[in-house]
């Protein structure tokens, strides 16, 4: 963990700013292009989930507004984070899984399934929520893959004031390959630019992602 010394930093003034709101957090949702990855992940019999989250995983490494956390009512840059994430069990109701770190789409895969299994079998707030509950090197996720939204609240506790993004995938559209995303973040870390460079850097992930698959394909 990088504290950020505030007095030299570029975002002192909105950092200060926003820290006194009651809600400081800003919501984008838009249409992610997943350009042929529901395809190639098909062909490579593979989760497209994991696979999209897995260039998730990526983007947020490339991107270090996204790990910027506030510890101790100040900024700090967390270096590496991992996904936290809804899945469903059998009776329909969700547990947290913690994803892998792998830097290999198909390590990253069979790791993420590990916990996933054994994140299932526990209650809500088992071992695998509370080992993790109170770091701020995590990005929460949640998966919506039976509809497509055009907005979206969270809910949260009254001093849920960390930085941590919220990030919620909806259902694929396949005639536009196009995957519903919304983007929750605390403004005085990061303004709406910031956004838009990530969301290019998550395009480029899923595009190389694409073209490794394809690769593996034909050799």
């Amino acid at each position: 963990m990088k504290k950020i010394v505030l007095s030299s930093w570029a975002r002192k003034e909105h950092f200060e700013f926003y820290q006194d709101f009651a809600d400081p957090n800003f919501n984008i949702t838009t249409n992610l292009n997943t350009d042929s990855l529901y395809i190639k992940a098909s062909q490579a019999d593979l989760s497209f989930t994991y696979c999209y989250l897995y260039c998730l995983s990526r983007a947020i490494q490339q991107c270090e507004f996204m790990r910027y956390r506030i510890v101790d009512n100040g900024p700090v840059e967390a270096e590496k984070v991992t996904i936290s994430s809804t899945f469903l069990r059998e009776d329909k109701t969700f547990r947290f899984i913690t994803l892998s770190e792998s830097d290999n789409v198909h390590e990253f895969i069979r790791q993420s399934e590990k916990n996933k299994e054994v994140g299932l079998s526990q209650p809500l707030l088992g071992e695998m929520f509370l080992s993790n509950c109170d770091s701020v090197e995590q990005v929460y996720v949640s998966i919506l893959p039976w509809f497509q939204f055009s907005s979206f609240k969270h809910a949260r506790h009254s001093e849920d004031n960390l930085g941590i993004p919220k990030i919620i995938f909806g259902k694929l559209n396949e005639d536009k390959n196009s995957l519903p995303v919304s983007i929750e973040v605390h403004h005085g870390l990061v303004d709406g630019y910031h956004l838009s460079l990530f969301l290019d850097e998550l395009q480029r992930q899923i595009i190389a992602l694409c073209d490794y698959l394809e690769r593996e394909k034909n050799f």
